[in-house]
């Protein structure tokens, strides 16, 4: 009972008599099973384009990648996850049901950008213009 103390009808524990679960984290063994990706990235002063691409167990990619745009116009910067490689063509082609959300998270310039990075991911065949 030395390890406690009562103030007004409550019990207290001194905080180093309380057993910390982390203490045992140490002694179990933690399995990962992690995930190799490669990553593309252009940075301008208003975006930052960042793409990944997963591999698969014997090192080819799987099909596609996914985007995070982070816009970098306000502050605290703001980042959307993209992850349908058909819109990204649609914005490329100036398709109009791609581009009502491409209007929402960029501005003309971002457009341009964005179209350019896409662009990229083709001509180095991260993404099929089909």
């Amino acid at each position: 009972m030395e390890n406690r103390i009562k103030i007004d009808d409550v019990w207290y524990v001194r905080e180093d008599a309380i057993d910390d679960p982390m203490d045992h984290l140490e002694d179990e063994e933690i399995e990962m099973d992690g995930t190799t990706f490669d990553g593309r990235v252009f940075e301008t002063d208003l975006y930052c384009f960042e793409a990944t691409r997963i591999l698969k167990d014997d090192g080819t990619p799987y099909e596609g990648c996914d985007i995070k745009l982070t816009d970098k116009r306000v502050k605290p910067w703001k980042e959307e996850h993209l992850d349908n490689p058909i819109w990204y063509i649609g914005v490329l082609e100036n398709n109009p049901e791609s581009m009502d959300e491409a209007h929402e998270l960029l501005c003309k310039q971002g457009i341009k950008e964005f179209r350019a990075f896409v662009r990229n991911l083709i001509s180095v065949d991260w993404l099929k213009n089909e």
